[in-house]
């Protein structure tokens, strides 16, 4: 069994009772795959660097477990049929810092930035 936590960044939009009662449906994923759960952290609602699902703020959980790796494809299930959830990311502590586990990124990536046009025709000019 190795120690894992899992991010999750929740929709600003749903009422914070149901994400309270999510929280603990991911907790009984952890117990009910024989895992231990080792404390969850609730940040209050933040500006998402970008916008996920047409949202731009999100409330972040970080939930700390132990446990097998079948029980990140039960939460994976879980989360990705929920429509509150924006993103999620489960990370496996080694010991010597954080490794990626898995990952829900069905979303698109937001566009790179376009070029500033100035600079290519400043550029252009003094190649002349």
């Amino acid at each position: 069994m190795r120690d894992y936590e899992t991010v999750i960044i929740w929709s600003a939009s749903i009422p914070e009772g149901d994400i309270e009662k999510e929280h603990n449906s991911v907790v009984e994923i952890i117990q009910g795959g024989k895992g231990t759960h080792n404390g969850s952290d609730k940040w209050s609602r933040r500006i998402l660097a970008y916008p996920i699902k047409k949202q731009t703020e999100g409330i972040y959980h970080f939930v700390r477990w132990n446990g097998s790796t079948d029980i990140i494809g039960a939460i994976d299930k879980h989360l990705r049929i929920h429509d509150g959830c924006l993103r999620f990311l489960t990370l496996r502590n080694d010991g010597e810092g954080i490794i990626f586990s898995e990952d829900n990124l069905d979303d698109e990536m937001p566009p790179e930035e376009d070029y500033d046009d100035d600079e290519d025709e400043e550029m252009e000019s003094e190649d002349q």
